[in-house]
Formats: structure tokens, sequence, C-alpha cells
């Protein structure tokens, strides 16, 4: 009888050990650092930060701080299921809402990245992609970028964080 409590136990101690494990959810810091941010935004860039968003998500956000030309990249991730149930609805009827692309801007796609995909800029808000992926959402949003290789910077970023998931 002993010998089946210390086995029960050491199984459990296997089971919540191997659990958390898959239980911690990535951070959208894991992904990106500063030296890719300082890559697209084509200068210097402080150590990313966490911001904690509405519905639970989380961006990592790199801040470029000269008075001169101030800027930041932020590199967002949620997750579709996390975000359906915080708002009462189902991970397919959130799908058209991340969709949407706001009025006034401009888009395209990319080919070959990740499930669906969304690059898209305006003058005054800055240049955005956006990935479905896995069941999460990854996005990377430039502002006050000079880098006039930015697009091209943007996609490799986003490249090598989906290799993360």
């Amino acid at each position: 009888m002993k010998r089946i409590a210390v086995l029960t136990f050491a199984l459990a101690c296997l089971l919540v050990d191997s659990s958390s494990a898959f239980a911690a959810s990535p951070k959208p810091c894991d992904f990106m650092n500063a030296q890719a941010a300082a890559s697209i935004f084509g200068a210097s860039v402080d150590a990313g930060r966490a911001e904690d968003l509405d519905m639970g998500s989380q961006q990592c956000v790199f801040d470029h701080n000269d008075p001169a030309a101030p800027g930041q990249i932020a590199f967002g991730l949620i997750d579709i299921n996390a975000m359906a149930a915080s708002m009462g609805a189902n991970s397919t009827a959130i799908l058209p809402i991340i969709k949407q692309s706001a009025t006034g801007q401009k888009f395209e796609t990319i080919p070959s990245l990740g499930e669906w995909n969304l690059y898209s800029w305006d003058g005054q808000i800055g240049y955005s992609l956006t990935v479905i992926y896995r069941g999460k959402v990854l996005s990377i949003h430039s502002s006050g970028s000079k880098n006039p290789n930015l697009k091209t910077a943007v996609v490799q970023a986003m490249r090598q964080a989906l290799q993360k998931l």
C-alpha cells in the first residue's frame, strides 16, 4: 500500500510539473528583443517593456526617446480563444473583427505569412503587420520610424516571431 501511495504521489508531481510548463502563456517580450525592434525602427530603441492591454492581452513596447524624432515599436500577442471568452463569444465570431482594416488605411497582404495577415499603414498612425497563426494574433506596430526598408524589416521580424510559436 505504501508503494502505491509513493507511486501515486510521484505521478501526481509529474503531472503538476508537466502541466505548469504547458500552462505558461507566452509573453510578447519573449518574441522580440531590442535588437530586432531597432532593426525595424532604423535607430536605437530602449529595452522592451510589457504593457497590459484590454481583454487580458499584452504588448512589448520599445521606445525611441529622441525628443526631435520620438517613436516606438510595439509587438502584441493575443490568444484568440482567450479574447473570445472575455467577450462572451466564440473564436469564429472574433475573426471578422480582427480582420477589419481601419477606415482610411492602405493595406496589402504578405504571401506565405501565417494563416492570414494584413500589412497596413496611413500617414498619421504608422505601420502595422497583423498575423493570425496557430490560434494567436501577433502584431507589430511602428510609429515614427524613418527606416526606408521598414516593410522588409517588419516582415523579417514577424517571420522570426512565428518560429517561436
